[in-house]
């Protein structure tokens, strides 16, 4: 099996949101914008967390609550890619 690295980022950022944060899986797709995924300000704290303890990238609340789902996939590969 081969898949590209943004898809498997994408694929983990999917997974939590479906699993751990109980969004709709029809809800979750790349043009979502995250802050309407994550419904109040604990989840965008939660989904910080989760991110660095899943893929061991920091992201920035405020970044959870501006990027679409791909947007933040993308940001989130950067800077696995960048380490």
């Amino acid at each position: 099996m081969t898949t590209s690295a943004p898809e498997s980022v994408l694929d983990v950022i999917s997974d939590l949101l479906v699993e751990k944060f109980e969004v709709p899986s029809e809800e979750v797709r790349g043009s979502a914008p995250m802050g309407d995924l994550l419904i109040d300000s604990l989840m965008i704290v939660e989904m910080a967390i989760a991110v660095h303890e899943t893929l061991g990238v920091k992201v920035e609340e405020e970044e959870l609550r501006a990027a679409t789902l791909a947007e933040f996939a993308v940001s989130v590969e950067e800077r696995l890619a960048g380490r």
